[in-house]
């Protein structure tokens, strides 16, 4: 009865009124109907709209009442919308993109062009999200607030259905957030926005209310399960938002940065609120003008690369401004991913693992194992053996009572099996009595090398090496001669064998043959200084510390300011400097820049 209802208006005469009253459905009516199940000839509503719109094909749907191709019924509630042209100009496109940016977008701090573009991503998203299948969750944030966040969603909402968002709560507990999605998609809300998120984004449910057509749980209170309609524009606002998971490939970023301390002290050139309802018509118009453009003129190809899931949004929302010079919406994406914690975690275990294991493989308690043992150094101290896997395991896998949980890091492990991260993943080489055997396998050595070496100040084995060009004959500083060194005077090389470039490498003091085991190295007034194979003592972390100092702008020419630094004396240089470069951790982090042109 209540559906009937809610569909159809019913009326009756009314001698107190004179007139028609509305009234209740006769329940012989309703009976009758409902026995007839399966034999109705109503067409199947998808759902309604109260603005023009786009069909699947791209064609404009801006008739009132109802669309049997799509199922649409559109109720224009007395709204006159101008004619949107059939086959609109780039002209005419570009005129439309510079009236929505300056009539309603002008006032917000955007932080990058992409910015701008993914709230106009949104507001386009919004009017024909029906002829999409799927699209992502466009999502508002700010280091401060008053920025903006919430206002920019309310905008999106007005343009495309003439009233603000639909305001929903989020929560981290699994069960509640499903309950939560099946309510407001049932209340068939156009746009949803998660305002003021104080937590980190994430959950299953929206990543499945996201990506595919239709939501399915079951009913509060009723022992069946129900699915329904996803078509609605996600939205979320936050200060700093933070996504986690599988939800950050589903959402695209629009950052606001007011650069002031009371961002909520600007004004706008308007009142959005009271502005947008009264131009919504020319706004709309102005919408589908850009997206029907794009559509005429062929969909020509973009210089961008595909979105899997949202492909239909991919090729029209963000084609199309592409199409008309803005930037790609989609860039600011990658910044929620580098910042994922999940993602960083990964990286940071498959890192130290590496570092520790090699390519071989280890289980869980094992690592447990390796990350706890420990030696006496030189100062007689005690240390970390493995102080990379150490912090590792503390920070991200501890228990409840502080300790090491290897049951935890199987678990993550097995969650994280062959998923390809900074070029390496992590997969089962066997196993024994005590679990599966972990080992990292290096799929992108270019994108691997510099990931792992930055993080670890080590060098990976030859095997693992690009083949490495001689290097190149460059001008290097000797205070004795050189124009541009410290007497004025012209540098000449001191050896076609040796080089020096504080410019490509940042590091490298010199390098005179690849055979370091069994050349001389030049020291610091040309002077050849044999290898010291009796005074290879110098600990890993005094090597590792030379290493980071090179790294940091230290030159052979300034030998008196690193040893001041790091407090040794000439004869503890001259012990670690032949070490580090016997144990070819210069070497190879110059070889590695000339191989790849990238800086370590």
């Amino acid at each position: 009865m209540d559906r009937i209802n809610r569909l159809i208006h019913f009326e009756r005469w009314s001698d107190r009124k004179n007139d028609y009253a509305r009234c209740h459905a006769p329940r012989a009516a309703a009976t009758a109907l409902l026995a007839r199940v399966g034999e109705w000839l109503f067409p199947a509503l998808s759902g309604v709209v109260n603005a023009p719109t786009l069909r699947p094909d791209g064609s404009l749907l801006d008739q009132p009442g109802y669309d049997p191709a799509t199922g649409l019924l559109f109720e224009a509630q007395g709204v006159v919308f101008p004619p949107i042209p059939e086959h609109p100009t780039r002209a005419q496109a570009e005129a439309a993109l510079t009236f929505i940016g300056q009539e309603v977008l002008a006032g917000f701090p955007f932080a990058e062009p992409s910015d701008r573009a993914a709230a106009l991503s949104a507001l386009l998203t919004a009017l024909i999200r029906p002829a999409l299948r799927t699209a992502p969750m466009h999502t508002f944030d700010a280091p401060h607030p008053g920025s903006g966040k919430s206002l920019l969603a309310d905008v999106v909402a007005l343009v495309a259905t003439g009233n603000t968002a639909k305001v929903m709560s989020f929560t981290r507990d699994p069960e509640e957030m499903r309950k939560r999605v099946l309510s407001v998609l049932l209340q068939g809300a156009a746009v949803v926005n998660l305002d003021n998120l104080e937590e980190p984004l994430q959950g299953a449910a929206l990543c499945s209310a996201l990506s595919q057509t239709s939501y399915s749980d079951r009913l509060l209170q009723y022992s069946r399960t129900i699915s329904v309609s996803t078509c609605c524009t996600w939205l979320a606002t936050g200060n700093n938002l933070q996504v986690i998971g599988d939800i950050t490939r589903r959402c695209i970023p629009c950052r606001l940065d007011a650069q002031c301390e009371h961002p909520e002290e600007r004004e706008f050139k308007r009142d959005l609120y009271d502005w947008i309802p009264r131009h919504r018509p020319q706004l709309v118009t102005a919408g589908l003008t850009i997206l029907r453009a794009y559509l005429a003129a062929g969909k020509p190809k973009q210089p961008m690369k595909a979105l899997g899931g949202f492909e239909d949004w991919s090729n029209t929302v963000r084609a199309a401004l592409i199409w008309l010079g803005e930037a790609d919406p989609n860039v600011g994406r990658a910044e929620f991913e580098n910042a994922d914690p999940d993602r960083l975690k990964l990286r940071a275990l498959m890192t130290a693992w590496y570092a520790t294991f090699k390519s071989a493989g280890a289980t869980s308690k094992e690592a447990v194992a390796k990350a706890n043992e420990t030696r006496i150094n030189d100062q007689g101290d005690e240390e970390r053996c493995y102080p990379d896997l150490w912090e590792v395991l503390n920070d991200h896998f501890q228990d409840r009572s502080g300790k090491v949980n290897g049951n935890a890091i199987g678990y993550f492990l097995r969650k994280n099996q062959r998923r390809v991260e900074i070029g390496a993943r992590f997969e089962i080489a066997g196993g024994n009595t005590k679990g599966n055997l972990w080992r990292v396998a290096i799929v992108d050595q270019r994108r691997f090398v510099p990931f792992f070496d930055d993080a670890k100040n080590y060098s990976l084995p030859e095997t693992s090496l690009p083949s490495l060009p001689s290097l190149p004959s460059l001008p290097i500083y000797d205070r004795h001669q050189g124009r541009d060194g410290r007497d004025g005077r012209d540098v000449t090389p001191r050896s076609e064998n040796f080089a020096v470039s504080k410019k490509q490498t940042g590091f490298l003091q010199s390098v005179q043959s690849t055979d370091s085991s069994s050349k001389n190295f030049a020291g610091e007034s040309g002077e050849s200084v044999p290898p010291r194979s009796k005074n290879l003592a110098a600990s890993k972390n005094d090597v590792d510390a030379l290493v980071r100092g090179l790294k940091n702008g230290y030159r052979g020419r300034d030998r008196a300011a690193l040893m001041e630094a790091f407090g040794w004396d000439k004869a503890r240089w001259e012990e670690v400097k032949d070490a580090a470069m016997l144990q070819g951790l210069i070497e190879a982090k110059a070889g590695f820049w000339y191989a790849t042109g990238e800086a370590p």
